[in-house]
């Protein structure tokens, strides 16, 4: 039984370990990807293993190349392959063609077209060869178009529509597709039929009227699976949109006035702008500004400055006369407190009377000490302190008042008077002599006199005079500092 099912297995082999041993049949590709409606580049390799030349007939499977078959994805060989070629013994023939893919064809898929090598001298030596072509998807595999205008204006609506068309016999479920640019962006998920199949879409936009004017892109992409199958790049141009608005107000107020200008951009592109106001020069002194002037001339001030697109341009201009007026009022009252102080206070005033020799030299003083009670209280506890420089000699002649005690140091004498009580209004002088020596010529300075007393407070205050300031051999009169 085995060497019956040997026997009989050897008989359906024998022919195809002929054919095999006969003919080497291969092939090779020139082109390295295929899109539908494209042509493969093969060479198909035959060599001839027998003993003797033979000639061989080479044919496609017409069946698989019938156009009106929609599983045929062939739509022809060219140049059509030879129905005879002679291959000498034991060599090889290179046969060059072009097989064509059907534009409707399924991408994305392996197809394959086989060819019958027959020999034209034995029946027994024949091929079935086949070729599988990979018929890959074309790099635009949705073509895009639109119909968007060159040039936009800022501000006014644009309508416009982008048409998505599939160039496969393919079925995309999903395609993304994308729509951007720098102004706005749109993005939508459909399901693409078999070509031809497109989808439209229309788009309504705004552009602000701000937007720079100058050239932008608009970029249309469309993905399946996150490959790129169609792309479009469209350019078009802002056009230039100037458009300033401007507002001035004055707010009025006590002495006051505020003029608030603002201009704004609503334009694309920059502006250079300006502002005048008519001022006097009085007005200049009490005018101040939230930014300086360019120019300034006798009757009025300007500002020249730049806007951008979207941007305002804000000036205060604030004229106030409060200050002067407040300080008027102010030196004003302080006036009026010196005086009332200066009336109302204690007031203590040092003076001298000179008396000079033929030659104009001072040869005697009479020294004076004048002290008014100008409150309305009574001081209590006074005593007068005047200091007199040993360079004068003290007499004996004294005023009204004579001193209570005279202290003689090194260098001054020291007078002092002791009054119980000075009354409101009262004022009072204390006077005394004093003599030059020959020898002195000069400057000579006489210190402050003191009075001191107690306040309503029971408090000792100390209120001194101007010092005196003369010269002994000079015609020049007393000085008061």
């Amino acid at each position: 039984m085995k060497k019956i099912i040997l026997t009989i297995l050897t008989i359906l082999l024998l022919p195809a370990l002929i054919n095999a041993a006969e003919i080497d049949v291969s092939h090779k590709f020139l082109t390295k990807e295929v899109y539908p409606g494209e042509a493969a580049r093969v060479n198909l390799i035959i060599k001839n293993n027998q003993a003797i030349d033979d000639y061989f007939k080479i044919e496609p499977n017409a069946l698989e190349m019938y156009p009106l078959l929609s599983f045929s994805a062939f739509k022809d060989v060219i140049p059509p392959v030879r129905s005879q070629v002679d291959i000498n013994a034991n060599q090889e023939v290179i046969l060059p063609f072009d097989i064509y893919i059907k534009d409707d064809t399924e991408p994305d898929r392996r197809y394959t077209l086989n060819f019958y090598i027959k020999s034209g001298t034995n029946k027994e030596v024949k091929v079935k060869y086949p070729i599988s072509v990979d018929v890959d998807s074309p790099e635009e595999l949705v073509k895009i178009t639109t119909d968007m205008p060159d040039e936009i204006t800022p501000g006014k609506d644009l309508v416009f529509s982008i048409t998505f068309r599939n160039q496969a016999n393919l079925i995309i479920d999903p395609i993304e597709l994308y729509v951007d640019s720098e102004l706005f962006s749109k993005h939508y998920t459909e399901k693409f039929y078999q070509s031809p199949y497109e989808i439209k879409k229309t788009l309504t936009f705004t552009p602000e009227p701000t937007t720079k004017a100058g050239k932008y892109q608009l970029g249309i992409r469309a993905y399946k699976r996150k490959t790129l199958r169609g792309k479009l790049v469209k350019t078009f141009e802002v056009k230039a949109n100037p458009d300033i608005e401007s507002k001035v107000e004055t707010t009025s107020g006590f002495l006051t006035r505020t003029i608030t200008v603002i201009k704004t951009n609503k334009g694309n592109v920059d502006i250079q702008d300006h502002y005048e106001l008519p001022i006097t020069w009085f007005q200049k002194l009490m005018t101040s500004y939230s930014k300086q002037p360019q120019k300034i001339t006798s009757g009025k001030i300007a500002w020249l400055f730049p806007i951008e697109p979207g941007s305002a341009y804000t000036l205060n201009i604030h004229t106030d006369y409060r200050v002067l007026f407040f300080t008027i009022i102010g030196v004003f009252i302080i006036a009026i407190g010196i005086i009332y102080y200066i009336r109302k206070g204690v007031s203590v005033k040092k003076g001298i009377f000179k008396i000079k020799d033929e030659k104009g030299a001072v040869t005697e003083l009479k020294i004076m000490v004048h002290f008014t009670n100008r409150t309305s209280k009574p001081l209590k506890d006074v005593k007068v302190v005047d200091i007199l420089p040993n360079i004068l000699t003290l007499t004996k002649e004294f005023g009204t008042l004579k001193p209570n005690k005279v202290q003689k140091g090194a260098n001054s004498s020291r007078l002092i008077w002791n009054i119980d009580e000075l009354e409101p209004k009262e004022e009072r002088i204390i006077s005394y002599k004093a003599r030059t020596g020959l020898h002195i010529i000069g400057r000579i300075v006489l210190p402050p006199a003191l009075l001191r007393y107690r306040n309503k407070e029971r408090r000792i205050i100390d209120q001194k005079s101007n010092k005196i300031i003369f010269f002994s051999a000079t015609q020049k009169k007393g000085q008061k500092d």
